[in-house]
């Protein structure tokens, strides 16, 4: 063999070689998502957790709980983005005593959330243990191996309460007038709530009880026992006209829950705020120095 073609080998195998490390350092693929749907499209979905079962589905252009109460339609669709776009990698697991160890089968899973579209199901998984901050394990509930999705768990919310829409006692539009019953009847004249029985009013302490039912948001649908009476009988009027709002105290749990005849069920409202809105006419009047508490010696 000629030194010529030694020469002409050995530029191919420095060129083959340089091909081989060419393609082992290629950056890495983008990981895939492990969802194929458009959120746009789904209309609704099932979540299964433990003896729970949770229905949101789109009614027209809202979003609703399965016995018709109002869904947060931002938070909706926020987790519907969320799990569009997840994505997994490579798989962490293939074997099914490995997928039950994660919890995502059939007979074990944590969660498992059916996506549809109309009458189309478009996604069926089954959510399991965490591997990591963030990240869930997942399988389709058709099978297949198990993925890592960074998507947390917690999202896909196992109680009805997680979806409602927190604000839907609250006044809608501008609230114009407000009575509590027994009590004082308030209204608003040139932007300044005023006592309609011309009683003076501490301006900061009426705001912040307007603020209390312009801001006004439950934490949780409640099916507690309430009392023959409740605590405060409210009416506002709003840019919906006249509303009724009836807040009980349950003493022995220091809870408030409040009804609305505009809209079906009972909900709880945090202490703090339900106090406030079940204030008494004394306690929006001015502080004299009777009032004030004597200083300690």
């Amino acid at each position: 063999m000629n030194r010529a073609m030694l020469a002409g080998l050995l530029a191919l195998q420095v060129l083959i070689v340089g091909v081989v490390l060419a393609w082992n350092v290629r950056p890495p693929e983008e990981p895939d998502a492990f969802f194929d749907f458009n959120p746009d499209e789904i209309t609704s979905f099932q979540i299964l957790a433990e003896d729970h079962t949770i229905d949101v589905r789109k009614v027209e252009d809202t979003w609703q709980l399965g016995d018709g109460k109002p869904a947060d339609a931002e938070k909706v669709s926020d987790v519907l983005s969320k799990l569009a776009s997840a994505a997994t990698g490579w798989p962490v697991a293939t074997s099914s005593s490995t997928a039950e160890r994660f919890e995502v089968t059939e007979d074990s899973f944590q969660k498992r959330l059916t996506l549809r579209a109309g009458d189309d199901v478009v996604a069926d998984a089954y959510f399991g243990t965490s591997p990591g901050y963030r990240k869930v394990h997942v399988s389709r509930a058709s099978g297949g191996p198990v993925f890592a999705m960074e998507f947390s768990n917690y999202e896909l919310g196992s109680d009805n309460s997680s979806w409602l829409n927190k604000s839907l006692l609250k006044p809608e539009g501008a609230l114009q007038r407000l009575v509590h019953e027994g009590e004082y009847a308030l209204k608003l004249v040139d932007d300044e709530w005023v006592a309609e029985d011309g009683s003076e009013l501490d301006k900061t302490v009426v705001d912040n009880v307007i603020g209390r039912f312009e801001n006004l948001n439950v934490y949780t649908i409640s099916d507690a026992e309430l009392p023959d009476e409740p605590k405060a009988l409210l009416t506002w009027t709003d840019d919906q006209g006249e509303t009724s709002l009836s807040l009980y105290h349950l003493e022995e749990e220091d809870d408030w829950v409040a009804t609305s005849d505009r809209v079906d069920g009972q909900y709880g409202i945090s202490t703090y705020i339900a106090k406030d809105m079940a204030m008494t006419l004394d306690e929006l009047l001015p502080k004299t120095e009777e009032d004030e508490p004597a200083p300690e010696e």
